[in-house]
């Protein structure tokens, strides 16, 4: 019984990697390690690792226990391993530089996670890994360029299933599966099966998501290889979901939202500025403004 009470207690660790889709729950959290592991054992051990870094750091320096037991410090501990693990590698300094970085985004969650109105959601990670990715840029930094035979062994899973199935199908896996930023068939595939299991509403706006988001993104005039790859859709997935969530904003604010990310991600990148997630919080706060501008 003391067993299943401390296992509870630390159910927030596993909570943040079910965050990334919104989805806070072990099975889901399970799942998305698992789709993760498709692409990559080490990338998901890694994100682990930042999980358990940024919820070990935040649990015993007290920060609100809510957002804690919410999986909401885990999360970003893991989005900075999933970020350094697929733009750099994995090495041991780089686990270090993932250790750092998912201890850097307690502080700055503990500041945005008390905005009320406009939520902070991934503003820690965006932060803290935009200042990495300065630091490696400006400083030229050789740990964040290892060789192939310092990294980690990048254990894929090579799969035939993108042959078997519609190039606009294959798409809209890949801008699921990109919220993780993995580009995998399969790791979309599993990851859209677990928002189903956990809530069939959010599956389907999540479909409708990345495909609304898809066929925008060509409308605009984006570059067919980055639409292909999926990097603009998943702040479309990201930004439906939060709004779908959010209190009295409606479906119709949703789609809207989805598809300004489209274009704050295509200014992002023609500015060639790395966007992450900030294209989806961004959207999200004028969504979120505009909806109340219409309820007073």
């Amino acid at each position: 019984m003391q067993t299943n009470k401390d296992f509870q207690q630390h159910q927030g660790l596993l909570n943040g990697i079910g965050q990334v889709y919104f989805t806070p729950t072990i099975i889901t959290s399970v799942l998305f390690l698992i789709a993760i592991s498709v692409e990559s054992l080490p990338l998901s051990a890694l994100t682990l690792f930042g999980a358990a870094s940024s919820y070990v750091f935040a649990y015993y320096s007290r920060k609100p226990i809510d957002n804690i037991n919410n999986g909401m410090y885990a999360l970003n501990g893991a989005l900075v391993a999933l970020f350094i693990g697929n733009i750099f590698g994995i090495t041991p300094v780089l686990v270090i530089v993932t250790f750092l970085g998912a201890l850097f985004t307690v502080p700055i969650a503990t500041v945005v996670f008390g905005f009320k109105k406009y939520l902070g959601y991934t503003s820690a990670f965006v932060i803290t890994s935009w200042l990495i990715y300065v630091a490696q840029w400006s400083l030229d930094l050789t740990v964040f360029s290892p060789s192939v035979d310092e990294q980690a062994p990048h254990i894929h899973t090579a799969t035939n299933l993108e042959i078997h199935l519609p190039p606009f199908i294959v798409t809209m896996l890949k801008g699921v599966s990109q919220v993780s930023f993995v580009n995998n068939t399969w790791t979309g595939l599993i990851i859209l099966v677990a928002i189903m299991l956990n809530n069939i509403r959010n599956a389907i706006w999540v479909v409708l998501a990345v495909a609304i988001s898809t066929l925008f993104s060509e409308v605009i005039g984006a570059d067919g290889e980055l639409i292909a790859q999926g990097l603009y859709g998943y702040n479309a997935v990201l930004a439906t979901l939060a709004l779908i969530l959010y209190p009295r904003v409606s479906w119709g604010w949703a789609i809207l939202g989805g598809v300004l990310s489209c274009l704050v991600t295509l200014i992002f990148h023609t500015l060639n500025l790395l966007p992450l997630t900030a294209p989806f919080i961004l959207s999200t706060w004028v969504m979120v403004y505009l909806s109340s501008k219409q309820h007073t």
